[in-house]
């Protein structure tokens, strides 16, 4: 029986004309190729996909009488004899090869059972064959076989940022050009017109900070050149944010003066205001004949009351939009709702990703200069004027702005993303991908990672898949929780059978109470806790995995509920490179509060809120060579 173009073979390969791609033979000669002995490791395919191979083996055994399982068959394209053994173990010995006797075919149509067979794990066979421990020549190819994937994997990424520039160009020669899709922004003005006789278009930048890869930046640009109007960049620098210290303002300053320098290539003026949004903006918007204003999206109280105090000072006659330029779905088109956990967010998100997961077009030269150009920035003095605290100084490990984020990205996706599938509990091992900073600031997006992480998913299956759970799923669901809940910081934005079982057990004695210096100086009686306290103060960063143990550690050394939250949040917010970011508040609420998960079995202290102990961690990683780590920080 022959093939046509485009038939399957029982290993799930196309053949194309009429040639088996496994024998590379035409189809007509024949040969045993299509019989693949039990793969190894198939006792662990679904129950279906197993009855589907039995009957399409023995469907295939009545077509053309040959070996069975166990027998030898050979293949006249490798010289290889393959046969299984009692276990389902594939073994391998080299024979001569043997001219196909009698019209056995070599494959079957697509239609026939036998194209059915297990094709997941026969095409385990068909990309290589899992050598038996001893089998030293065996090994040593599959080694050298790895290696090479792993060397072109790391020449790909050595190349990463000329390979974003070019993929950007291969989008569309601009965002004019390119198909917008206009889910990703919103009208918050009453009006929608621009303004007549308008001299410009703004772009007023807070979360997303950077030129590329932002769409924001993007429409705005496009609403630009549709008008053909120069196109202006504002950053409203205050004085001081919540919690945030110089550590946090240096890394955001020093990425802003790379916007500015990337802004001042394109000729897009960058402006620096300082002063609250409501004082400083509207006021830029009339000197400078503002025509439309765009902005981007951040779930958050105070840049949401910077939004809605902006727009009732703007002139009627001036359109102000918010494009999601943080989220890969748009935070209001994923749902209209507060999402109860992961698993319902989950298909949601992943439903609108082939719509809203796509290529960036470029941030172009804008061919419509202002007539003249921006006042120079004085950034020491702006570095200077600032009024926060600092104490906690800055990080040495992580570089601002967006050429070092993607560095940190390229060196993630050749050194670490093989084993964060499997590694990334583990605080001793380097498998994170350490790009939260870069992320908080919006100095890289979180699409494009996805977007070049996705690339080696045929090499790393768990690791990308893991990867895109935590970077999006995860990630989105934290910023779903802050749009639609205002308590996001309260233990009254907990659901009800958590606040009930907190109020319960909030009089249960505590072996210990330290009050917030004594966190603060990780001067507990717990070295553990004591080494994730001092790696957040000292790196700004703590291990995810270590994250809900920190947390949860203070709600059972704490008065409170409230008071465990407070802390925690205070901690989190002042040394945390990505602190003030819905990650860090629901990782606070879900430890404390139990949001996003279930309840569990009634405990003191905890009620029924999830609980970690000591002995939980010490199963997963050596907490021993983790404590030493910072034992000498104090």
């Amino acid at each position: 029986m022959g093939t046509t173009p485009g038939s399957h073979l029982p290993c799930g390969r196309a053949v194309s004309g009429g040639e088996c791609w496994v024998c590379a033979q035409p189809a007509a000669a024949g040969c045993s190729g299509a019989r693949f002995p039990h793969a190894r490791g198939w006792g662990r395919s679904p129950r279906r996909a197993r009855g589907r191979y039995q009957r399409g083996k023995r469907a295939a055994q009545r077509r053309s009488p040959g070996p069975r399982r166990g027998a030898a068959s050979s293949c006249p394209r490798g010289g290889e004899r393959v046969g299984a053994a009692r276990g389902g173990h594939a073994h391998v010995t080299a024979h001569t090869p043997s001219p196909p006797s009698g019209p056995a075919p070599c494959c079957v149509n697509a239609r026939s059972a036998a194209a059915t067979w297990g094709r997941a794990a026969v095409r385990r066979l068909c990309v290589g064959l899992r050598m038996p421990r001893g089998s030293g020549k065996g090994r040593k190819e599959r080694d050298a076989g790895t290696e090479e994937e792993e060397a072109a994997a790391a020449e790909a990424v050595g190349t990463l940022e000329a390979a974003v520039r070019e993929a950007r160009r291969r989008a569309a020669p601009s965002v004019r050009d390119f198909r917008y899709n206009k889910q990703r922004a919103r009208l918050v003005s009453r009006g929608s017109e621009l303004k007549e006789g308008a001299e410009c278009i703004l772009y007023w930048m807070f979360r997303d900070q950077r030129v590329q890869d932002n769409w924001a930046f993007l429409y705005a640009q496009r609403l630009a050149l549709k008008q053909e109007l120069p196109l202006r960049v504002c950053f409203c620098l205050v004085p001081s944010f919540l919690d945030a210290t110089i550590r946090h303002y240096g890394f955001m300053l020093r990425g802003l003066q790379e916007v500015a320098k990337e802004c001042a290539e394109l000729d897009i003026p960058f402006h620096l205001l300082l002063g609250s949004p409501k004082d400083v903006l509207p006021g830029f918007v009339v000197k400078h004949s503002v025509g439309g204003l765009v902005t981007d999206f951040c779930p958050l109280r105070v840049p949401r009351q910077w939004v809605e105090e902006v727009r009732d000072r703007l002139p009627e006659d001036v359109p102000f939009a918010q494009v999601d330029a943080h989220n890969i779905v748009p935070c209001w088109v994923t749902s209209s709702k507060q999402e109860y956990s992961a698993r319902t967010i989950r298909a949601k998100i992943h439903s609108q990703l082939q719509e809203f997961l796509t290529e960036f077009p470029p941030v172009v030269r804008h061919p419509h200069p202002p007539p003249n150009p921006p006042e120079p920035i004085a950034w020491d003095a702006c570095y200077s004027s600032l009024q926060v605290d600092r104490t906690v100084t800055e990080v040495t490990w992580a570089t601002p702005g967006t050429a070092a984020g993607l560095a940190m990205l390229q060196s993630f996706i050749a050194e670490r993303l093989k084993s964060f599938g499997s590694q990334r509990n583990d605080p001793n091992k380097a498998a994170l991908s350490n790009l939260s900073p870069w992320f908080h600031f919006g100095q890289v997006s979180t699409q494009r990672a996805i977007l070049e992480v996705q690339k080696h998913r045929h090499t790393y299956k768990e690791s990308v898949d893991a990867f895109v759970e935590e970077a999006v799923v995860r990630r989105e669901l934290a910023e779903n929780f802050c749009y639609y809940n205002e308590n996001y910081d309260s233990v009254r934005g907990a659901y009800d059978w958590a606040q009930s079982t907190l109020k319960l057990h909030a009089k249960d004695k505590r072996p210990f109470l330290y009050e917030l210096p004594q966190l603060e100086q990780a001067t507990t009686h717990d070295p553990l806790w004591n080494a994730a306290q001092l790696q957040m103060v000292r790196e700004g960063k703590m291990h995810g995995f270590l994250r809900m143990y920190w947390a949860k550690k203070i709600l059972e050394w704490t008065r409170s509920p409230e008071e465990a939250l407070q802390f925690a949040i205070y901690l989190n917010d002042r040394y945390e490179l990505d602190g003030m970011d819905p990650n860090g508040y629901v990782g606070c609420l879900w430890s404390i509060c139990g949001i996003h998960d279930q309840g569990w079995k009634e405990r003191d202290v905890f009620g029924k809120i999830r609980y970690m102990n000591y002995a939980g961690c010490k199963r997963k990683f050596d907490v021993d060579q983790f404590e030493r780590r910072y034992a000498h920080c104090k």
